[in-house]
């Protein structure tokens, strides 16, 4: 076997046999005491104990309200700033409010405007309203009346105008048309028909001219057309059967301008008449509908009519609502009293919907918060006393609290359930919201009562027991039934049974 070369080194050889001796040396020691040791005793004492939870939390105040605008809008006034008190109700900020104004006030002329129909609806016409429509009523009366009267006279006048068309047609008929050639038989029945329509027309005219009633009137009107029409067209038969055959040497031109005369009157009448009637109809509707408006305006208002104005004035208002909604919106208020800590907005910025502005809090109203976890917090009671200390105010300054509550409901934080805990915080000067608080919770206390450490405590087939020394050498011992009670801090348990004060107790033994 080849020898490393830093063993063929005298002095390297010597050092590893010194170091050989003191590990054994030290092994010989120590091993020695601690088997003088491997028995640990101790002394069952009476003491004061505490058991406590400790956790870390922070100052919060009771009010503690982030403030922002419920819409958006350019920032116009910024009334406060960090430090300043407020009052509930105290105007903030504003924005600008030029549109939501003008919006207002123009749903306010609406709503007026809706409540004034609805009032007008159930007064009903007014005396002046209703004389003015009735005398509409008699103006239309009067003109369809004066109209009929005067319509006799053109009527009269389209009956003169078929007799002359007949007087002519007669003439010229026994002038050229004698005989039975085909242009005479149409003279002939043009002729006959002039004077079947004439005979129709004038049976009815009669009629009205001594009854004027308006029926008899428009009656005769009707058939009045119907007959001039067909007479026109009678004459201008008779017209062109003068320009065919023999008859267009034979027939004068004298004669022929009279029949072209006579069309021309029998058109006119008939414009006339046509005219006549349309002017009753139209006067006839013009009444009608100022009987209507006088209706509508002296009856009673429908229940439909209320239902509807009713619901112009509930659109309105709403409206109204709107836009006065709007307009507050662009004001900030302090919803409670308390001081301004935080201003995040100046005059000329959008401000956006929601987003927070402005931090109100109640700086002279605070308490501590802190979570504890779901293995303490079944020992925490309310009205349980705390004492605090502050990383700003030094570990040696201590201050007393009391347990305000206890959330039920828990939060998970890193995968650790845990509880909300509130703390009061009386009479506490130089304290400020987001202080660091540390908070030790008084869970049970007892004075002067026998106590051991928790490791002299065997738990065996659900008892409990304490080893009392025979011999430490031979590490014998006998094991007695003990009752605890407070688990206290330090690693103390109480003992209500089983041992005496100053009684010796093993704590631990070596393995």
């Amino acid at each position: 076997m080849k020898i490393p070369k830093f063993l063929k080194r005298k002095r390297n050889i010597w050092i590893i046999i010194i170091l050989i001796i003191l590990i054994v040396a030290g092994w010989i020691y120590f091993g020695e005491k601690n088997g003088a040791t491997a028995v640990q005793t101790g002394f069952a004492t009476k003491q004061n104990l505490q058991e406590t939870v400790l956790t870390t939390g922070q100052v919060v105040s009771a009010t503690d309200i982030d403030l922002s605008f419920q819409q958006s809008g350019v920032v116009r006034q910024v009334l406060v700033t960090a430090g300043d008190k407020v009052f509930a109700g105290q105007t903030l900020a504003t924005l600008d409010q030029s549109a939501a104004r003008a919006s207002l006030t123009s749903a306010q002329g609406s709503l007026a405007q809706a409540q004034a129909n609805y009032q007008k609806l159930l007064n009903g016409a007014t005396v002046q309203s209703i004389k003015t429509s009735q005398d509409a009523v008699n103006s239309a009366q009067q003109n369809l009346t004066n109209a009929y009267n005067g319509a006799t006279n053109t009527l009269n006048s389209a009956s003169t105008a078929m007799y002359n068309a007949y007087n002519v047609a007669t003439t010229i008929q026994n002038n050229y048309f004698t005989a039975q050639d085909p242009q005479g038989i149409a003279v002939s029945g043009a002729k006959n028909d002039i004077s079947a329509n004439m005979q129709s027309a004038n049976v009815l005219l009669s009629t009205a001219e001594k009854s004027m009633a308006q029926a008899d009137i428009d009656a005769t009107t009707a058939q009045m057309i119907l007959s001039l029409n067909s007479v026109y067209d009678d004459v201008d038969t008779i017209r062109s059967q003068c320009d065919t055959g023999i008859y267009y040497y034979k027939v004068t031109a004298a004669d022929k301008a009279t029949l072209d005369a006579q069309k021309t009157a029998v058109n006119t009448s008939l414009t006339g008449v046509t005219a006549l009637q349309q002017n009753v109809a139209s006067l006839k509707l013009t009444l009608q509908t100022a009987k209507d408006q006088l209706d509508v305006i002296t009856s009673p208002p429908t229940q439909a009519d209320i239902d509807l104005s009713k619901a112009q004035i509930l659109s309105a208002q709403g409206q109204v609502d709107s836009a006065q909604t709007i307009l507050n919106n662009s004001v900030l208020t302090a919803p409670v009293a308390g001081t301004i800590t935080q201003v995040d907005i100046k005059v000329g910025e959008q401000a956006v919907a929601s987003k927070e502005v402005i931090v109100l809090q109640d700086v002279e109203n605070l308490h501590a918060e802190a979570d504890v976890s779901e293995a303490d917090v079944a020992s925490l009671q309310v009205g349980q006393s705390i004492d605090y200390t502050f990383d700003a105010l030094g570990p040696d300054k201590h201050f007393a609290g009391k347990v305000l509550s206890i959330n039920p409901a828990s939060t998970v934080i890193s995968g650790v359930v845990d509880y909300l805990v509130k703390g009061t915080l009386d009479n506490i000067p130089n304290i400020k919201p987001g202080m660091t608080a540390n908070m030790t919770i008084l869970v049970a206390q007892k004075n002067n009562v026998l106590a051991v450490p928790s490791t002299a405590i065997i738990n065996k087939n659900s008892k409990q027991y304490v080893r009392i020394p025979n011999d430490k050498s031979d590490k014998t011992y006998n094991e007695v039934l003990v009752q605890t009670g407070l688990q206290a801090d330090g690693g103390l348990v109480e003992i209500t049974s089983g041992l005496n004060d100053g009684q010796e107790i093993i704590t631990y033994i070596k393995p």
